[in-house]
Order: C-alpha cells, then structure tokens, then sequence
C-alpha cells in the first residue's frame, strides 16, 4: 500500500511540474497581446519623482504580417534591469548583435520587474545606458547615433517613460 501511494503521490508532483512552464507563468492572460492597457495600467504605479519607469514585455513569435498574426504574442516578463553610465560599442565586448559584456563599467543599479513587467528606478540626471538581464547576458537593442547602447536621458525632477523589449520575434 506505501509503495502505491509512493508512486502516485510521485506521478502527481510530476504532472504538476510538467504542467508549468515559463511561458505560463510569464504570460498574465489579461496583457497578452494588450500592451497598451498594460503601458497605462503600469504607469499609475511610478512613485519615484526622478528617474526612469517603464514596462518591460517579450516578444515572439511569427510576427509576419501576411502570417496567422495568432502565433505573434507579446506579454509582460520578469526580469532584472541593469543601469550603466551611457556606453557606446567601444566600450563592450558584442556578443551577438543583442547581447553585450561591459569592458570595465560597473553597474550603477540593478532592478527587478514585477509580474506585470514594471520598473522604476530613481536616478539623479544624466545619460545612463539600459540593459535587461536575459539568462544571465546583457540585452540591449537599441542605438544612437553615436553608438550609445540604449540611452537613456534622465532630466532633473522628472520621470522618463521607457518601455523595454526583449524580441525573439520573426518578422
């Protein structure tokens, strides 16, 4: 008799397990695909007065537009934000085109999205670069004209609004 309860109690602990998946848990079915009420949804939540505050969502899937647009899915993530003094190419090492290694920067702050993908961080004025930690890479896929890797401008007593990416998606 133990030994059936073993192996049931076995079985069930391993459907649950195999029952959960990242996507599942990432994925909070009232922002698939609705990512604006999600941009305004997150934005009452920014208490800080100076710094940066977005959402951070992932993309994936066939985004082609002649494609069943069904396999296309964006949805809020979580994830830890990296905060640098602005870096430009010159100062990384470029994994692939999306992913980079600071050559001798040190991070200015690290964050943590909630479940709803939302961040904020307070930060005094200046020009800072942006990262998403991605399975333990820097993400970034944004440039400037001067090869500043997703800048972020932060002006004195304001908040800038900057929503994140990470995009896995075909187009």
């Amino acid at each position: 008799m133990k030994k059936v309860l073993t192996v049931c109690l076995l079985a069930c602990a391993l459907l649950v397990l195999a029952a959960c998946s990242k996507e599942q848990e990432a994925t909070p079915a009232p922002w698939l695909n609705n990512i604006s009420k999600l941009y305004e949804h997150n934005q009452s939540k920014i208490v800080v007065t100076g710094g940066i505050a977005g959402t951070l969502t992932l993309k994936e899937g066939n985004c082609m537009p002649i494609v069943n647009r069904n396999s296309c899915k964006e949805y809020p993530v979580k994830r830890g934000i990296v905060l640098y003094p602005y870096l430009t190419l010159q100062d990384v090492e470029m994994k692939n085109y999306t992913f980079y290694t600071p050559i001798s920067a040190k991070p200015l702050l690290t964050t943590e999205t909630d479940a709803e993908g939302f961040y904020e961080i307070e930060m005094p004025a200046g020009v800072y670069s942006i990262f998403i930690l991605e399975d333990g890479q820097l993400y970034a896929n944004g440039l400037d004209g001067q090869g500043g890797i997703n800048p972020v401008v932060v002006e004195a007593g304001s908040v800038n609004k900057v929503n994140l990416r990470l995009d896995y998606a075909v187009y």
